[in-house]
């Protein structure tokens, strides 16, 4: 008789080195492992947000910000998307800057024209933490808002903008062609927060426990050999997810990811990191107090799946 298998809709918020870790367990196949058979996709922009995929069963797990289930608690609402397994556990954007970074001071952004990329608040959010962190106020810089990542980086390679803010491999493209240069990796700044995560609806968690940990025991596996391979045998998988981008430069920025201890050694979502987002969220004014962990966070479901 044929081993039972599990169809999964998996989702990204948008293609990103960052999002790595989902990457190696679609490509991997530790996830075609655990029986499951995975569709892969970034959300579309006509959804608006991946909560609205889950929510409208378009699919059924997916890569997010933790941060949207926080706001809408603090907002009052009584059940929130909840969260179960970390993805990133420190911020993955980086300062860009015309100027050589070897002299960069973080007073130097005081006054210049900034553009942060536009797709969510999260990134701006956390942006605006390491700058007060470091003695400068957020409305001293000059923003140009709203742009979308092609747009954004668009607009630094036709003049504007002093510096830049970006993820990776956007940020490895602009150093190597020369356009800009590396003026700070915000994730060291901040520490370690619960920066993106996987979420479901809380009907697909309670139907579908054995996809659920099915799903969290190859991601599991797929986290470890991250961990155990170096940059080069990262790049090499994760590649054919950028057709458009040099493969040296994806193992560029697996390299730059791993050095900062970007991604969790395995997928426990704990209260501290949860905690820490929570004080980015508060100190830009985006929510009013700190919301329950057990609220919004199913610690069980990874505890579990790999006991």
């Amino acid at each position: 008789m044929a081993a039972t298998r599990y169809s999964l809709r998996l989702m990204e918020v948008f293609r990103t080195v960052f999002y790595t870790p989902i990457h190696v367990a679609v490509a991997g196949g530790f996830l075609e492992s655990e029986g499951l058979d995975v569709s892969f996709s970034s959300c579309p922009p006509d959804l608006g947000s991946v909560p609205n995929a889950l929510n409208q069963g378009v699919a059924d797990i997916s890569g997010s910000g933790v941060m949207r289930s926080i706001i809408e608690s603090d907002s009052g609402a009584q059940t929130v998307l909840p969260h179960f397994a970390a993805i990133n556990s420190r911020d993955g954007f980086f300062v860009l800057g015309r100027e050589s970074g070897d002299g960069f001071r973080w007073d130097s952004l005081s006054g210049a024209t900034v553009i942060p990329v536009g797709f969510s608040a999260m990134p701006w959010a956390s942006f605006q933490f390491a700058l007060r962190k470091n003695g400068v106020d957020p409305q001293s810089l000059s923003l140009i808002p709203d742009l979308p990542l092609p747009d954004a980086v668009a607009a630094f390679k036709s003049g504007q903008g002093d510096f830049i803010h970006l993820p990776e491999p956007a940020a490895e493209q602009l150093i190597a062609d020369g356009t800009a240069s590396l003026s700070v990796a915000l994730g060291p700044v901040n520490g370690h927060i619960a920066y993106s995560s996987f979420a479901a609806a809380e009907a697909y968690l309670e139907r579908n426990t054995e996809t659920v940990h099915r799903f969290i025991r190859g991601y599991a596996r797929g986290l470890t050999w991250l961990r155990e391979n170096d940059p080069a045998t990262v790049g090499d998988a994760v590649s054919g997810f950028f057709p458009d981008v040099p493969s040296e430069l994806i193992t560029k920025s697996v390299a730059r990811y791993k050095e900062q201890g970007t991604w969790p050694a395995t997928p426990h979502l704990e209260q501290p990191e949860f905690e820490g987002l929570q004080e980015i969220l508060m100190g830009a004014g985006m929510v009013k107090e700190h919301q329950p962990y057990a609220k919004i966070v199913r610690p069980e479901l990874v505890r579990e799946a790999l006991a």
